[in-house]
């Protein structure tokens, strides 16, 4: 039998130098690069034979995949089928990450800020997309040959090209993982975050080569098929973004390089240029005309590659050798180690990771691990490999830090104007320090001065590995001034301040879900202009517990998910405090999409137990209407009470999405509301048939700044308010 083997691979060996060796050269163009699988599908119709295949960014995504031993159907399948927002993201996906990371989103409604790193350095990302997910993604589809490691064991030996960031330097990726050699030969330059591999800091091979064609005759190419999808830059270009201004930058340079590749062509190569015109790297959505356009543009050339085809006997022995797919044995795990130079334990690593040893590898699962790792926001990348050691199967668990491991400051600016002599300000700055302590202990504090001003400070410490449990110790200031009007008196302004702290023990049951109990004390100081007997200090001493249900995709303009609260708040004077009630107030918000259209239905009550007729306690437990979506015609503290109802469906159209940068690119909307409510004290009965009833039509951009509105709101009585928002949901 082993004689048999040799023979045959003599043959075929003997058989493979009698002809010119082939290469297929793919060049990178981001999504006009699905031009190279209509090529494909047009090589194999016509019995064309491949030797070898070099490929640039997108030209190595496709050309990775076809070596890994996928055809040209899969590929397609698998290109038109994606979505592809789940991996080109431009932050972390807001369902899976811990709950305090989700409650920040709610002070810091914008994307302004910047990281600490390790050395108490204020840093910024190294790219706008997250390297995580594509890098996950690629891992998956090329996972039946992650055990090859030379690209010449491949079924087609195959070349990536990077570019070494710090010099510019073409690097040619020809062993180690195949996935990660596609994501640093694809990772655009400002688009997506670089990757390190052997030492080497690496991004898109479109800077230093777009059209490897060098490459492919360095590894013994004869002839050279070369497909050409980069894109032509546009001298007319509008300047008006920095989205286009680095789009141009990106395409001037790889049209050049590319275009000094072609000058080296030979009569005997064949260059292929299919017709893309209308189509941008980042038309994902329209893959199956771009194929479409490859495969035309190949079927021009069929006489040339008719030229090098082979017959069915010799293409069978071809396809024997070059066309198999790989299989990946999937070992049994008898080891599981923690590479880890962050903060966080090993052991908060480990229980993270559902891989049992003694059972056979689960990749999806583990991918699925790693990704909720990922989302923890601690890390850079959290990757893995199994290598065998003393003949055992250990999977190894590699982290590194993430960009701002140590700490984040943040920034936010709010402006409001309802065009009927209201206005205010807000501005926010805060802090946190990450790190304290192996459990994952927090330091955050912030700052706000203009409609409020605030200090805050907490330490947040969880108390298992899992950070289920936590303790936080805070301690706060603020003060408000507001005018709000009465039907009795009129407009009165409010002025207060608080001053204290609380200490609070909770649980994240998941990243959804949280529980919290807490007690406070504050010291309280009232001014109202009119009512003086009102004005004065207090003492403050409340207890809460509350439950928060929170997996929105987005906070201001969220397409699915849901939002709920339910707290209860008592304060009693036997206890010290000078006001006396039971408080609950209770909330949800759930959004449903239709493509574009999305409905949003939020619901908040709210109810106060007074346990006295004290003055005072006028001032405890008191709701308010009005205001943007809350009573939009009235103005804001129109309505006050003991007791509050407010019901809004909001429809939003969706004119403009953000693309794959999110909300860089601020994503447009237009809708209208009809809101419902209507706040009763505990002396009088609720009468539903004097319900309030307000509409609003508006349109809204989700920014980097944070949420923008331009909004009109009129009542069924005929009360009307105009409202302009900037960075801050109310």
């Amino acid at each position: 039998m082993k004689l048999v083997v040799i023979f045959a691979l003599l043959i075929t060996s003997l058989y493979a130098n009698d002809r010119p060796k082939i290469a297929l050269v793919l060049s990178g163009g981001g999504a006009r690069g699905g031009a190279h699988v209509g090529v494909l599908k047009v090589l194999e119709k016509n019995r064309v034979p491949i030797d070898m295949i070099v490929g640039t960014s997108m030209g190595s995504f496709v050309g990775g995949l076809y070596v890994s031993g996928k055809t040209p159907q899969e590929i397609e399948e698998m290109l038109t089928t994606t979505d592809w927002t789940k991996y080109i993201k431009t932050d972390f996906d807001r369902q899976d990450t811990p709950m305090r990371k989700k409650d920040i989103d709610y002070t810091y409604q914008g994307r302004l800020g910047l990281g600490v790193n390790a050395d108490n350095e204020l840093v910024i990302p190294t790219g706008v997309l997250k390297r995580q997910p594509m890098l996950l993604k690629f891992m998956e589809l090329t996972a039946n040959a992650q055990d090859i490691e030379d690209f010449d064991n491949l079924a087609i030996p195959f070349r990536a090209v990077a570019t070494d960031i710090k010099n510019g330097d073409q690097v040619i990726l020809k062993s180690g993982s195949l996935a990660k050699a596609i994501y640093a030969s694809s990772s655009i330059p400002g688009g997506f975050q670089p990757i390190n591999i052997d030492g080497i800091d690496l991004v898109d091979g479109g800077v230093s080569d777009n059209f490897p064609i060098q490459v492919a005759r360095d590894m013994g190419a004869d002839i050279i098929i070369a497909v050409d999808v980069s894109e032509n830059f546009d001298e007319d270009l509008d300047v008006n973004s920095y989205f286009v201004v680095m789009g141009q930058l990106v395409n001037i340079l790889m049209r050049k390089n590319a275009n000094e590749s072609i000058a080296t062509l030979t009569d005997k190569d064949i260059l292929l240029t299919p017709d893309l015109n209308g189509f941008s790297g980042l038309d994902a959505d329209k893959y199956s005309q771009i194929i479409q356009k490859g495969v035309e543009e190949a079927i021009k050339s069929e006489d040339k590659l008719q030229k090098l085809s082979l017959s069915d006997e010799e293409y069978k022995k071809y396809q024997s050798k070059y066309r198999y797919k790989h299989t990946y044995i999937k070992p049994v795990i008898d080891e599981i180690k923690i590479i880890n130079p962050t903060y966080l334990s090993d052991e908060s690593i480990k229980r993270r990771i559902h891989q049992q040893v003694g059972s056979k590898l689960d990749e999806k699962a583990l991918r699925a691990d790693l990704l909720h790792l990922y989302h923890m926001m601690i890390f850079d990348s959290v990757d893995y490999k199994v290598v065998e050691t003393d003949g055992k199967n250990v999977l190894v668990i590699e982290t590194t830090p993430s960009w701002d491991n140590h700490g984040e400051v943040r920034f936010a600016l709010g402006v409001e104007d309802d065009f009927d002599g209201h206005s205010a300000y807000s501005l926010k700055i805060g802090y946190t320090m990450y790190g304290l302590n192996e459990l994952g202990g927090e330091w955050k504090s912030d700052f706000e001065i203009g409609r409020y001003a605030r200090a805050y400070t907490e330490f947040f410490q969880p108390l298992d590995t899992m950070q289920r449990y936590y303790i936080k110790p805070s301690i706060e200031y603020e003060s408000v001034t507001d005018v709000f009007e009465t039907d009795a008196i009129g407009n009165q302004e409010l002025s207060s301040s608080r001053k204290g702290g609380t200490f609070a023990f909770g649980a994240h049951v998941t990243t959804d879900y949280e529980f919290e109990i807490g007690a406070s004390i504050f010291y309280d100081e009232v001014q109202i202009d009119v009512e003086s007997s009102l004005s004065g200090k207090y003492d403050a001493m409340p207890i809460y517990a509350l439950i928060k249900v929170d997996n929105l995709d987005n906070v201001n303009f969220p397409k699915v998910g849901l939002k709920s609260e339910l707290k209860w708040t008592k304060e009693m004077r036997s206890w010290g405090s000078d006001y006396d009630y039971e408080q609950i107030a209770f909330d949800i918000e759930k959004p449903l999409r239709f493509y574009s259209n999305n409905i949003t239905a939020y619901f908040k009550y709210g109810t106060t137990y007074k346990m006295n007729d004290a003055d005072v306690n006028r001032l405890a437990g008191t709701f308010t209407l009005g205001g943007l979506f809350n009573l939009s015609g009235y103005a804001p503290y129109s309505f006050l009470g003991d007791n509050m109802a407010l019901g809004v469906i909001k429809y939003t159209y969706e004119i403009k999405d953000g693309g794959f940068f999110g909300t860089l690119n601020a994503p447009l909307y237009a809708g209208f509301s009809l809101e419902g409510g209507q706040t009763w004290n505990n002396s009088e009965e609720i009468d539903f048939n004097t319900l309030h009833k307000s509409g609003t039509i508006y349109v809204a951009a989700d920014t980097f700044l944070g949420p923008f509105y331009l909004a009109y709101g009129v009542t069924d009585d005929g009360e009307q308010s105009t409202y302009l928002y900037l960075g801050e949901k109310f």
